[in-house]
C-alpha cells in the first residue's frame, strides 16, 4: 500500500477532508443531534473503489488496532487471495491500495470480502461492528451508504458516499454463519459492499449492522386487456439484502489461524 492511500484510509484527513467535515456538519448539524443522519467519520470511511470496469463501495475497519477494508465479496472475486490490487478514488485521482490478503468468512454464501491492509490504527473508530447479539430494533430507521454508478458528493476536492435511509425490515438468523439482514430501501448499482448504519437504543452510539449485498429482484408486469402480465424485465423490490457485519468479524478471526 502506498503512503498516501495508507493515510487516507486511516483518517489523517487533509485540507479538502476537513473542509468537507466542516461542510457537512454545518449542513446537517441539528439533524445529527436527533440521530437523524450519520457522523462524518464514517463517510469519509466509506470509498469509492473499481476492480476492473466495475464500481463498487468499500469501508474501513479496525479491529484489535488493525485496519481492514470491508466490501462485497462478488465485487472482488476475481482478485487473487494474497497481494491483491483495488484502485480507491481520492479526490479527482484513483490510487492504487495494495493489500496483504483477503480473508472471507466461513459460509461461502456470504457476500462479505474483507482485506488486509498491514496497517495499524492508533486511534479506534468511533463507528465500531455492532457486538454479536446486538442490533437494530425491527422498524427502526438505518442508513446505508455507497456510490450509484460511480457517483458521490463532492465538497472542495473530497468525495463522499450517498447516503439513504431506510427501514430495518427483517433478519434471517436460519443460518448463523450466514445471517441476513433485509432492508426496506432502494439501493443501485454501486452500492455493493457498502455499510449499513444503525443508531443503538441501548447505549446512544453510532455502529455499522451490516454490508450491502444488493436488492432482491422483482420483474415488471404489464397490463393487458385488463389482466396483469408477467414479463421479463427485471426491477429493483425495495428490499435491500444485505449480510451481519460480524461475518466480517469472522472472518479476520479466522485469519489468525
Amino acid at each position: 500500500m502506498t503512503k498516501k492511500t495508507s493515510a487516507y484510509l486511516r483518517l489523517r484527513a487533509s485540507r479538502s477532508l476537513k473542509a468537507l467535515a466542516l461542510a457537512f456538519a454545518f449542513c446537517l448539524a441539528l439533524p445529527l443531534f436527533g440521530q437523524d443522519a450519520v457522523p462524518a467519520e464514517i463517510l469519509q470511511r466509506t470509498v469509492l473503489i473499481k476492480v476492473g470496469s466495475a464500481y463498487a463501495t468499500a469501508f474501513s475497519l479496525d479491529y484489535e488496532g488493525k485496519l481492514y477494508l470491508v466490501t462485497a465479496r462478488h465485487v472482488v472475486a476475481a482478485l487473487p487471495d494474497t497481494n491483491a490490487t483495488l484502485q480507491v478514488k481520492q479526490g479527482d485521482k484513483w490510487a492504487e491500495l495494495h493489500t496483504t490478503r483477503t480473508l472471507y468468512p466461513p459460509a461461502k454464501e456470504v457476500d462479505i470480502a474483507v482485506f488486509e491492509t498491514g496497517e495499524k490504527v492508533s486511534t479506534p473508530f468511533q463507528v465500531t461492528a455492532v457486538r454479536k447479539g446486538v442490533g437494530a430494533a425491527l422498524g427502526q430507521q438505518v442508513w446505508f451508504l455507497g456510490y450509484p454508478w460511480g457517483m458521490g458528493s463532492r465538497f472542495m476536492n473530497g468525495e463522499i458516499p450517498f447516503v439513504k435511509r431506510g427501514t430495518m425490515s427483517a433478519v434471517d438468523h436460519s443460518n448463523p454463519d450466514a445471517v441476513i439482514v433485509y432492508i426496506d430501501g432502494f439501493n443501485n448499482p454501486g452500492f455493493s459492499g457498502g455499510p449499513i448504519i444503525y443508531w443503538d437504543l441501548a447505549t446512544h452510539t453510532y455502529g455499522i449492522l451490516g454490508v450491502i449485498k444488493g436488492f432482491r429482484d422483482d420483474t415488471a408486469k404489464l397490463m393487458v386487456n385488463g389482466a396483469q402480465v408477467d414479463t421479463e424485465l427485471v426491477v429493483n423490490s425495495g428490499i435491500l439484502v444485505g449480510y451481519s457485519i460480524q461475518h466480517a468479524i469472522q472472518a479476520i478471526e479466522q485469519g489468525k489461524h
